[in-house]
């Protein structure tokens, strides 16, 4: 099966890519007062950048201004903005997802629940056998230790699990009973990796100029559009699968929408 646009929207990008082409003045106060609690500076622009991500890919997916777009997190049990599942009130009919680290950020839109995850792929990085034991099966856990690749074999399982728990089929406890069987999976015509899990739809790929594993999962297969390669794409405004993009008083926004 080879993923159509009814599925998810997912961008993936550098965090300074991202800062150098939207404007870090959409982010509300409460997203900058959040950001600026980090102590790193290479987190603290993971995260805007992440949260600008998500607001052009809700601009492509919809046609919606960005500028309009704000992004909201509460948690449904203790009612914080400090963590929860994020969404955007201008848009009550599109599900949202987000993920960053170090080097890379990630984005996925959608009209039914979506998750998207990020994870940078060291290759020099040693794992953590509580770690292991914590979020994989055994059969898991003897393809990622008879793998060339022990740490981006588990990424790979890792971002697929973080996507079922963003789109809420699965737990953080409940990882190591969770079994996802890339043995059987199908590659795509871009090289990436898609299965399925119950009903919902899974694609991940090694992104080689990130050095990073990139995960979403959808209701149907997720769809990876580019977000723009240089500055002068993005002032002239080039045209996705998606839609028309421009930069209109030194914001990026769309005249697409869904099709």
């Amino acid at each position: 099966m080879i993923p159509s646009r009814d599925g998810p929207l997912v961008h993936a990008a550098a965090p300074d890519h991202v800062l150098r082409t939207l404007d870090d003045g959409l982010l509300t106060a409460d997203e900058r007062d959040r950001c600026g609690r980090l102590r790193s500076s290479a987190d603290r622009d993971a995260r805007v950048a992440a949260h600008l991500l998500v607001r052009w890919s809700a601009a492509q997916l919809t046609g919606q201004a960005i500028e309009t777009l704000e992004l909201v997190q509460r948690c449904p049990q203790c009612g914080s903005s400090d963590h929860g599942r994020p969404s955007m009130p201008a848009l009550p009919g599109v599900h949202v997802s987000l993920a960053h680290t170090r080097g890379a950020v990630a984005a996925a839109v959608g009209w039914d629940p979506v998750g998207v995850d990020v994870e940078t792929a060291r290759s020099g990085d040693a794992l953590d056998a509580a770690l292991l034991h914590l979020t994989l099966t055994e059969r898991e856990m003897l393809q990622v230790r008879s793998s060339p690749e022990p740490r981006a074999t588990f990424l790979r399982h890792w971002t697929l699990k973080e996507c079922l728990v963003k789109v809420g089929a699965a737990t953080l406890d409940g990882l190591s009973r969770l079994e996802i069987d890339l043995s059987t999976a199908h590659r795509t015509a871009e090289g990436r990796t898609w299965t399925t899990y119950r009903n919902l739809h899974l694609l991940e790929w090694c992104d080689p100029g990130l050095g990073a594993v990139i995960g979403a999962a959808g209701a149907a297969p997720p769809v990876v559009d580019t977000f723009p390669v240089t500055s002068s794409q993005a002032e002239t405004g080039t045209e996705s699968r998606w839609g028309w993009t421009a930069v209109r008083a030194g914001r990026l926004v769309t005249a697409g929408g869904r099709r």
